[in-house]
This record gives structure tokens, sequence and C-alpha cells, in this order.
């Protein structure tokens, strides 16, 4: 079966002969399975595309997440990847070990006035505020659909070109809510905010819905009919379930209801990770088609999120993800049967996936062993 109707009869509860395989691959894992160097990717977007998808490939994926990240100019100093400007000014170090976000020597280098500024800013690190009031708030840049046609059309046809049928794409809405917030707050402020100063933080996430909107559509626009709305941060390891219905609900309804409304045959799942047994109904009431991806570090089972979400939404996920390094591929193997079977509902809405992004270091035959399972539990 064709990979993305794999995916699309999954979602609309239709029977299909096994559960879709789509483990959470990022561009520092994708390096290491094509043998990618990783300053190749971060100075060409087009490359970085093409990398996961080639990676996904290579390891019996579905599907492949797309995102868009900023060109950059580096250059190697003392063992120190260093982003420059077309002219060789220094803008700042680069953190390989992590994210791969430019910390900038200087504040003034990102203004919440340029749209390319905030389409990339979690590339573009500083430790000071950028938004300090709700003024700011009505300054901030949003990036509409000709800002991301402009700067990802060709390279995104580029991706559907190579992965033709092969592979199914699935777009990204980036973040509207938590998450957003704390890219122009700063983690602390940010939660103290959620406390001290509640119409601030409803001013941005007004704005990150926005967002998360324009580049939804700009996605549905070019054809990719499955969409991820990350809020990796909004868990309730992080902030209590009042403070989530008071703040993220109502901002990631918004978000689904407008991209429904835009495209109705569209499917939008959210990635958020930690405990979210607390709030599994009101991620169901939120609109969206899946919910993943069922981190087992944050204390529950696949067995446990069917139970609490029902039986007409997607679920996705729930593979530890530390076992991908420390594991073999029977033990990964071992986790994906249960997965499906207690995540499937009538051979169905279950999608087979890593309980978080996949570190770098994984084994390529333990993310081979999902597609194993996969086709073990026809």
């Amino acid at each position: 079966m064709n990979p993305l109707q794999l995916l699309l009869d999954t979602f609309n509860g239709k029977a299909t002969e096994r559960r879709p395989v789509v483990p959470k691959i990022w561009f520092n894992l994708a390096a290491g399975l094509t043998g990618t160097a990783p300053c190749a990717i971060i100075e060409e977007p087009r490359q970085a595309l093409l990398c996961v998808i080639d990676a996904a490939l290579e390891t019996g994926c579905d599907a492949a997440r797309l995102f868009f990240i900023p060109e950059r100019i580096t250059r190697n100093v003392n063992g120190q990847v260093i982003e420059e400007d077309a002219e060789g000014r220094r803008i700042g170090a680069i953190d390989m070990s992590g994210g791969w976000a430019t910390h900038l020597d200087r504040a003034e280098d990102f203004s919440i006035e340029n749209p390319a500024d905030v389409a990339f800013r979690a590339f573009r690190k500083h430790q000071e505020p950028r938004i300090n009031s709700r003024a700011d708030a009505r300054r901030l840049a949003v990036p509409d659909r000709d800002f991301w046609s402009s700067a990802f059309r060709d390279r995104l046809k580029t991706a559907k070109n190579h992965a033709a049928d092969r592979i199914a794409l699935i777009g990204d809405c980036d973040t509207a809510t938590l998450a957003w917030y704390i890219d122009f707050r700063g983690i602390e402020q940010a939660l103290f905010d959620l406390i001290d100063n509640p119409p601030l933080v409803h001013s941005v996430m007004e704005r990150g819905v926005e967002y998360a909107v324009e580049r939804g559509k700009f996605c549905i626009d070019e054809g990719l009919c499955i969409l991820r709305l990350n809020d990796s941060l909004a868990n309730m390891s992080v902030i209590s379930p009042n403070l989530w219905r008071q703040f993220i609900f109502p901002h990631m309804k918004a978000v689904c209801s407008e991209l429904h409304r835009y495209n109705s045959e569209v499917k939008i799942y959210c990635h958020i990770c930690g405990d979210i047994m607390p709030i599994m109904h009101d991620l169901v009431q939120t609109g969206l088609d899946g919910i993943g991806p069922l981190d087992p570090l944050g204390g529950f089972t696949v067995a446990q999120a069917r139970e609490k979400a029902g039986q007409e939404i997607t679920l996705i996920g729930g593979v530890n993800t530390l076992d991908f390094v420390r594991a073999d591929a029977e033990e990964i193997a071992r986790q994906a049967r249960l997965c499906i079977k207690h995540g499937q509902v009538d051979s169905s809405r279950y999608i087979l996936s890593s309980g978080c992004v996949v570190p770098p270091g994984a084994k390529k035959q333990n993310l081979l062993a999902l597609r194993t399972a996969s086709e073990e539990c026809q």
C-alpha cells in the first residue's frame, strides 16, 4: 500500500494490513545514518530535507517529518562551529551537541519585527528576553504563506520529487503555545508569567496561533495533508493541568479549528512529551486527529493512554526513546509489539513510533526493528 494512504487510512479508522512506522528522526540522527556532514545540513536547507527523507527510507519508515531551517554560513574555529554573515562577521557559536542553534553574540542580531528571525527563532538563541510587554507582542512579526512560499516552495518541491511515492511527508506547523512563548521569554520567566502575567502570555500565544496557522496553510497548499503541531514543553512534568487548560488548550484548539476549516481532510497530530495523562481527554477535545509521542518516560503506557483517550483518535509513539541507544533490536521489537497490541483499534488508529525524538547515537538495527514488528503484527 502507498505509505501516505496507509497513514490516512490509519487516521480515518480504516483497517490496514499493518501499523505505519514513523519514528521521530531529526537532523542529527539523519546525518549519522546517511553519513552526511552536519555542517552540510546546517548550511543547506534543501540538503537537510533530503537527508531526513533518506534516513527514514533507510530505516523502513512510512513517513518523514519535514522541518524548515535557515540557511547559514559556518566556519570551524578551534573545533567550534561558528556562524558568520556574508561579510565574514561572527554571528555566534552553534550548539552542535544540542539543537544546532546559533547562540547569538549580540541581541540586536534578532528582531521580533523581522519575519525571518521569528520563523527561525529556535536557531537564534540569546539569553535576553525578546518580548517584554503586550506592545512588543503586537509588534511581533508573523511569517505568512508568502514568506514560506518564497523561502521553501522550491525546496519542498525537491523533497516531494525525491520522496515520490516511496514515503509520506509530514508538514510542520511548529508551535503556538508554551514552546513558542518560551522562545521569547526564556523558560524560567515564561513559567513565572503563567502566574504573574497571564495577559502577556495570551497576547503572545495569540500571535503564535497566527504563526502556526499560516505555516500550516502553506504546507496544505503544497499538498501535505498530515501536519505536526508541537508543544513538547507543555506537559504535566512542567506545568499543572489547570495551567494547561487555561493557556494551552484554547490556543491549540484555535489552530486545529482554523486548519480544519481551511481543509477538512487535513490530519493534525500533536507532539507533547512527558506526562500527558491528566490532560488526555482535553487533548481529544482540541480537535486533534492524533496524539503523540506517548513518552513512557512520562510514567504511563500506551494501554493507559488508549483507555483514557478513547477509541476515536489516533495514538502515535510509545517505544522508549533511550532504548534505541542502550537496548538491542529484540527489545525494541518487543516494546513495539506491545504498543501495537494496546494502541490499535480494530487494526487501525495507531502509528508505531518512538516516545520522543530518537537520539543521534541510535543503532540502525533498532530503528529497523520497528518495521519488523509492524510486519509481524499484521
